[in-house]
């Protein structure tokens, strides 16, 4: 796992580019894709739920729905 810390004030394009308009904002990618997405921040046992979470996903499906959301097809019913 890597973590990484912005400063959105040296990094303001990284800032919009990721539409971060509060501090702290955490994000979880996983294969480039963005898994995870909240303001504000969350406590140890929260975090930890939601790293167990994004690691147990399974990212061939996330693809799937992606691809699905995108063509129009709206979230698919698996």
């Amino acid at each position: 796992m890597l973590f990484a810390k912005v400063d959105t004030e040296e990094q303001q394009e990284i800032a919009a580019d990721f539409q971060i308009r509060s501090i702290p904002t955490l994000m979880i990618f996983r294969d480039d894709i963005i898994v995870f997405a909240q303001p504000g921040a969350l406590g140890p046992n929260d975090l930890e739920r939601v790293l167990a979470d994004a690691q147990a996903l399974d990212m061939d499906a996330v693809r799937r729905e992606i691809e699905s959301e995108s063509s129009g097809e709206g979230p698919s019913a698996a």
